[in-house]
């Protein structure tokens, strides 16, 4: 399952919208040796990719309001949901879909998420399920389990023994905050915040999501997995303001961490950075020593492009 955020179409898809502010495929080539084929997507009666996450009536009726020819002002103003980290819980098969809802404005980068959440997916027949809290922690938004000003927790997730693991690397309001808090919960209460505990250092774990330490700095996309060859967690990002793309590895979720180590140099994008790599440990072979990366790059005004990389692991020679 690939997740993307903004999706600009060539045509307009059912609602009339040229831009959709996430969209998925999937694909059941599980062999990541010759690269991955067969990404298909759910398609609108117009031919068009459908949204992952639903809208609220609310986030519809706005997003109409401010389009088109007779749009209110400010014309362009939309409600956008992107998707973060997506991961499976094995004990009920049950997707967790981590997303942000982001006030967009006119022009270039003019844009601020106002808290973050997870939804619930049952099957491809199925939408997304996203929570109601009453009261809600974030007004007119009673979707959303954290608010801007705390760590955006869906950055990278995964489930171990049990227990959901989810990361929040940087905070919505603070755009140069990269540290990575950790936090964990029972998947099956994944959607209530009180259920929810944080890492709060020196092996201690808290209720209080003020209480959360980073434990190692990164960046906003990111993933983090169990690696079999290493017998250690493996987090892989884009290093900001870089071509590079890192891997960290760690004991145990929380850590302790290792420094950055260049896992490779991306090929250079036509403007701004690497972005968005990750790691995909269902494509693992040779027992997890070989690991497929991903990243994207721009390969234009408006396009780029998604590249597949396989790193070989070697682990290190104890003294």
């Amino acid at each position: 399952m690939w997740l993307y955020g903004d999706t600009f179409l060539a045509n307009p898809n059912a609602q009339g919208f040229n831009l959709i502010s996430d969209s998925w495929s999937f694909t059941t080539d599980l062999n990541a040796q010759d690269g991955i084929t067969g990404l298909q997507e759910q398609l609108d009666s117009a031919g068009a990719p459908r949204m992952i996450l639903p809208q609220t009536p609310a986030e519809q009726a706005f997003n109409a309001a401010h389009s088109g020819a007779n749009c209110q002002q400010p014309c362009g103003a939309r409600w956008a949901l992107w998707p973060a980290s997506i991961v499976v819980n094995p004990a009920s098969d049950q997707a967790l879909i981590f997303y942000m809802v982001v006030s967009a404005q006119p022009g270039s980068f003019n844009f601020q998420a106002v808290g973050n959440s997870v939804a619930t997916w049952q099957n491809l027949q199925t939408q997304p399920q996203r929570p109601t809290l009453n009261p809600p922690i974030v007004p007119d938004h009673p979707d959303l389990l954290f608010a801007q000003n705390e760590p955006s927790f869906g950055t990278a997730s995964l489930v171990s023994q049990g227990t959901l693991y989810v990361y929040g690397c940087g905070t919505p309001s603070d755009g140069l905050d990269k540290g990575c808090r950790l936090a964990r919960v029972r998947p099956s209460n994944v959607q209530s915040r009180s259920a929810w505990s944080f890492y709060a250092g020196n092996g201690s774990w808290s209720t209080q999501v003020s209480d959360a330490v980073s434990v190692f700095t990164g960046s906003s996309i990111a993933s983090v997995s169990w690696n079999a060859y290493l017998q250690q967690y493996v987090a892989v990002y884009s290093q900001p303001f870089s071509q590079n793309v890192v891997l960290r590895t760690a004991p145990n979720p929380e850590g302790p961490w290792s420094g950055e180590v260049t896992a490779f140099v991306a090929l250079t994008p036509a403007n701004g950075n690497t972005y968005d790599a990750h790691a995909h440990s269902e494509y693992d072979a040779n027992g997890g020593q070989t690991i497929y990366m991903s990243y994207s790059r721009s390969t234009g005004t408006f396009s780029s492009e998604v590249r597949l990389v396989a790193v070989q692991l070697q682990a290190a020679t104890k003294p």
